[in-house]
């Protein structure tokens, strides 16, 4: 009889047991997946941070490449001596010019501050308008680089060391002496909504003939 009565109770202890382990297991299992689930968000924002800076990195690279293109080039346009000799040809408001050509800027400011200032799309975005130089525009043969949004331009300014009437041993007069000073700016790949570059490199050499 005793053995009768205690069963039924028994019996209920371990089923309401039992449906108490099934829900903590439920909940630990949600609990994980919700772990798992942040893990997966954090590796794939990781993974587009990354792709981000790498592709930054590649178009500044580009940039900086393009930009010491156009060092180059407007070295060979000194030393070609077709275009010009001396300071002849040189303007100091060639900002309004055409030919790349330019006379240091008697306010002390530098010509390239001069066309950001003035809004130049040439030089800020690479589009066709003076006073820089595309790219190509006085190569023999014309080139280009197909890897970039716009051709890297450049800019070429004279600075003329004054030289002596004197009349030395040996030497003769002292003519005027002639440094070129090449800015140029380079363009990446990529473009933002506008069609213009992101990436932009400006670049400044020092050469005297």
């Amino acid at each position: 009889m005793l053995k009768h009565i205690c069963s039924p109770s028994k019996i209920k202890i371990k089923k309401y047991f039992g449906k108490q382990e099934q829900g903590i297991s439920l909940v630990i299992s949600l609990l994980f997946l919700v772990v798992l689930s942040m893990l997966a968000l954090t590796a794939i924002r990781t993974n587009i941070v990354e792709e981000k800076l790498a592709g930054n990195s590649r178009d500044w690279t580009l940039a900086f490449e393009a930009a010491e293109a156009a060092l180059r080039e407007g070295e060979k346009d000194i030393q070609s001596g077709t275009r010009f000799i001396g300071e002849t040809g040189f303007d100091i408001n060639c900002i309004n010019g055409t030919n790349g050509l330019c006379k240091p800027q008697t306010d002390g400011t530098a010509i390239w501050q001069d066309l950001e200032q003035a809004g130049n799309t040439g030089w800020l975005y690479g589009a066709n308008i003076g006073p820089s130089i595309a790219y190509g525009t006085y190569a023999s043969p014309n080139t280009s680089i197909s890897s970039v949004a716009k051709q890297p331009r450049y800019i070429i300014e004279v600075i003329t060391e004054k030289g002596s009437s004197l009349v030395q041993k040996s030497y003769g007069s002292q003519g005027n002496q002639y440094v070129y000073r090449i800015t140029a700016r380079g363009f990446g790949a990529s473009v933002d909504t506008n069609g213009n570059p992101i990436a932009r490199v400006t670049l400044q050499s020092t050469y005297k003939p």
